[in-house]
């Protein structure tokens, strides 16, 4: 069933997917779909981030829905208000011409009154963060007891989060009879206590194995380089230099982290946003619009805000500070090569972490390319290059630090120079100053 004509989703579904020129099925969409759109019980599916589990259990959860009740009927639980987003987003388009379906996406950070006042106006399938869904529960705006699909997105990564009790609490409170939908990347133990302890009703499982043509992480090329601390920075803008106006995404293991760095490639004129778990909603959906659109290239995260990033054409991740885990690496790794396209993922390791990410290497068994660190003379004339953008870019002396006269004067040491003479010169002075 690769091909999406030959499934048995809505129609109204098929057009859509075709209409945005799908049309064959990733190899988890193949396997979990024809399981999804018939079976009563529960269910389990693992797959690598980045290989349409949205789609896969999206497609036939609209499927079932009856859109003529104006009741809740199903709930999306996901880890982040990023990927809340995001879900939603992704979920209304695929029902989008499914006449009466209403999708809506409730997280924290926006007003509880505004969604508690969508919610009441038939909405059939609420996409939720842990914290604001129990939230909602306790109000008794969201019943539970009365849906017929509980799907868990990014099980491992809510796990992660610290969203034990959550995800314990929301389950006790769902009633016997509905359906439980369980996805994740990784199994790790916490993972397999839900699913011993809350899906066994008639439990139906796909794993997508060595085998199966999993495209996503075959097509990231991992690159590592062993480096000290105070040569961080400029192998970075090295990098990014070479990267060009690629979109990417920079880890950093905390909110000062990101902003710190933020500030640095901003001085140095890079284009580019930083989100992070203290950052205001408003503020944090105006980053994310401007990396989609494109007039930011450069996104700069935690591991919490970058939750959700699903960008086209994305083609890089750097981890400026290393995973602390193997789900966390698989997670960051997986922002880039999105449904089948290539994608790198390098990563900087001082060699205190060296064997740490090399026992990540082993775990996920990933092929690894060690990178050396640039020569300072690339060095050198990276930053070159970098001081010559500071230079087009800067705004103008205004006349009122030099006057016109002022001006001239320092025009007529220069005007017997032709454009390329000035700019070898430029060059040639910035090297000799940097050399001493």
């Amino acid at each position: 069933m690769k091909d999406i004509q030959s499934s048995k989703l809505s129609h109204h579904i098929i057009n859509v997917l075709q209409d945005k020129g799908i049309q064959k099925f990733t190899p988890v969409q193949e396997k979990a779909i024809p399981v999804l759109l018939k079976h009563d019980g529960d269910f389990v599916g693992q797959a690598p981030t980045g290989t349409g589990k949205t789609y896969a259990y999206g497609a036939p959860l609209l499927t079932r829905i009856d859109a003529q009740k104006g009741q809740i009927q199903a709930v999306v639980l996901v880890p982040t208000r990023e990927l809340c987003e995001q879900v939603g987003q992704e979920l209304t388009f695929l029902g989008q011409d499914i006449e009466g379906l209403k999708v809506e996406a409730i997280y924290g950070g926006l007003s509880v009154k505004e969604q508690i006042q969508k919610l009441s106006q038939g909405v059939q399938v609420v996409v939720a963060t842990p914290g604001r869904l129990l939230d909602l529960i306790d109000k008794r705006v969201v019943y539970l007891s009365k849906i017929n699909f509980l799907v868990l997105d990014e099980a491992d990564e809510m796990l992660l989060k610290g969203f034990r009790e959550d995800i314990d609490r929301i389950l006790e409170k769902t009633n016997e009879h509905y359906q439980t939908w369980l996805f994740s990347a990784t199994m790790p133990t916490g993972v397999n206590r839900i699913i011993k302890n809350y899906l066994q009703k008639n439990l139906e499982e796909v794993f997508l194995t060595e085998n199966d043509d999993v495209k996503t992480n075959e097509n990231i090329e991992h690159w590592m380089i062993e480096l000290h601390a105070e040569e961080k920075l400029n192998i970075l803008l090295h990098f990014l230099t070479r990267f060009g106006n690629d979109k990417g995404v920079i880890f950093c293991r905390t909110k000062s982290g990101v902003q710190k760095l933020y500030k640095q490639l901003s001085a140095h004129k890079f284009k580019c946003g930083a989100v992070h778990g203290d950052l205001p909603q408003g503020l944090r959906n105006k980053v994310m619009e401007q990396y989609k659109e494109g007039s930011i290239n450069l996104l700069l995260a935690t591991d919490v805000a970058a939750r959700g990033v699903d960008v086209d054409g994305l083609s890089f991740v750097i981890q400026y500070h290393i995973a602390g885990t193997a789900e966390m690496y698989l997670h960051r790794s997986g922002r880039t090569s999105r449904a089948g396209k290539s994608g790198v993922c390098l990563t900087f390791v001082f060699p205190e972490e060296r064997d740490k990410f090399i026992e990540i290497k082993k775990e996920l068994k990933f092929k690894l390319k060690t990178l050396p660190r640039p020569s300072v003379k690339d060095q050198l004339f990276n930053k070159a290059i970098l001081w010559s953008r500071k230079v087009a870019k800067s705004k103008p002396v205004s006349y009122d630090k030099l006057s016109a006269e002022e001006k001239d004067l320092f025009k007529k040491e220069l005007e017997h120079l032709s454009k390329d003479e000035i700019m070898e010169r430029m060059l040639a002075v910035y090297l000799r100053e940097q050399q001493g």
